[in-house]
């Protein structure tokens, strides 16, 4: 006899919004054109539970994922794709009004350094969270990197012409229906022309006085760059329908404290004043 505990009524009937799993690792193929990108993902999943239901059975969730995962002969499109399937195949053997799958990741793309033209490999943070109520699918995609700033205000008041330059850590995020989200090498791109200049992963001596000349010529407040993701990223994708967020954290070289800044617009100033709307209510 199986008895399935989890189905029994809890001792306090109340409605919890995410029970799940967390931090289960896997790896998961993708396939862009010719390119194959291959990610260590942390994932979590989430559903909510009504009040009639002690507990979710876990053993499903990892079910879930490990049959989507095993059932592909070759890679999935997108992760978008990959996570919506989990999503519904969870749904079939667990039925639920609200979900969510979360996957951390980190994404390597070559570059070339900007004289030498060596090849570098170079690492963004991501992370794609998936909403699901009642069957509708929506997504938000985020990725980070780190680049340079040089400050203007020291520049334009330095007799000499010199200034303080530190590293800035910069987030876009992407919010969209499956078909809208783009892919991560033009958000790794958008990242990068955001700075006064980009950090490399390998530099030679003309590459660096590159990117040095670069941040002098291009001095940006951490101000700066957050609008230079939120129009650069509103431009490139001015054909599709999302709402896009920006962040920058500046890891001050003069100060012991750090500065930020945040901002937000959207490629459908329709989509963007609902939205605003619905966040205020």
């Amino acid at each position: 006899m199986n008895l399935e505990t989890q189905d029994q009524p809890p001792n306090v009937l109340l409605s919890l919004d995410e029970v799940g799993i967390t931090d289960f690792r896997t790896q998961i193929s993708i396939s862009r054109g010719t390119k194959i990108y291959r990610y260590t993902t942390n994932i979590k999943v989430v559903i909510n539970l009504p009040p009639s239901k002690k507990g979710v059975h876990m053993s499903r969730f990892i079910e879930s994922i490990s049959e989507i995962l095993s059932s592909k002969t070759d890679s999935f499109f997108s992760l978008e794709e990959m996570s919506v399937q989990v999503l519904q195949e969870l749904f079939t053997r667990h039925p639920f009004e609200t979900g969510m799958i979360t996957l951390s990741f980190e994404f390597f793309t070559p570059r070339l350094t900007p004289v030498s033209k060596r090849k570098s490999l170079e690492n963004y943070q991501g992370q794609l969270v998936t909403y699901w109520k009642n069957g509708s699918v929506a997504h938000e995609l985020s990725l980070g990197t780190s680049g340079s700033t040089a400050c203007p205000h020291a520049l334009a008041n330095n007799p000499q012409n010199r200034t303080h330059i530190q590293r800035a850590y910069a987030e876009l995020t992407l919010k969209g229906n499956t078909s809208e989200i783009p892919d991560m090498e033009i958000i790794s791109k958008i990242l990068d022309q955001s700075f006064s200049a980009p950090s490399f992963s390998l530099l030679k001596q003309e590459d660096e006085q590159w990117v040095v000349n670069r941040m002098y010529e291009n001095p940006l407040f951490v101000e700066d760059v957050t609008r230079n993701l939120l129009i650069n990223a509103a431009q490139e994708f001015k054909e599709l329908e999302l709402n896009i967020e920006a962040s920058t954290t500046s890891l001050e070289s003069i100060h012991k404290h750090n500065i930020i800044s945040r901002g937000s617009t959207s490629t459908n100033p329709e989509a963007k004043a609902d939205f605003e709307t619905k966040r205020k209510e």
